[in-house]
């Protein structure tokens, strides 16, 4: 779904980036292997769960960007797939159903992080001030969103 931000007016174009982009995840992906196995392993410094995260993280992370990659290769080799592609990402409605999904999913999030300050306060001041961090950028990151639209459109 994120990777239909992508622009679809030469939807060759479009595959070709994608494929660009799913190699950059994957860099990313065998960068975090890489860091586990060379890095973490056996290291005493970070907990069990820390080095867990690293490794299943960077797993995720790979096993999505090839799933993506095969994906758009699919797409650049067969021509009937790739029409039929093109016409549902530039579905009208389905443009409008990501957009209102994104748009419920940035609010939920706000409210929840809002709300989880009241507990971490409490427990840990280093998370609350995390999740403050976190606010702070998603607020920032949505004025700046929106003073660039007002003036682009």
């Amino acid at each position: 779904m994120l990777m239909r931000i992508c622009d679809t007016s030469d939807y060759d174009r479009s595959l070709r980036r994608r494929r660009l982009l799913a190699f950059g995840l994957l860099a990313v992906g065998l960068t975090g292997v890489l860091c586990y196995f060379f890095l973490i392993e056996g290291s005493d410094v970070l907990p069990d769960f820390a080095r867990g995260f690293y490794l299943g993280g960077s797993s995720g992370i790979c096993i999505g960007a090839v799933l993506l990659l095969v994906r758009v290769t699919y797409l650049l080799s067969d021509p009937d797939a790739r029409k039929k592609a093109k016409i549902q990402e530039q579905d009208e409605r389905e443009k409008a159903i990501v957009h209102q999904s994104f748009q419920f999913a940035g609010i939920f999030t706000f409210f929840a992080a809002a709300a989880s300050l009241f507990v971490l306060v409490a427990v840990n001041m280093a998370a609350a001030i995390t999740v403050i961090a976190i606010i702070t950028v998603y607020a920032v990151t949505w004025l700046i969103a929106n003073l660039y639209l007002c003036k682009k459109l």
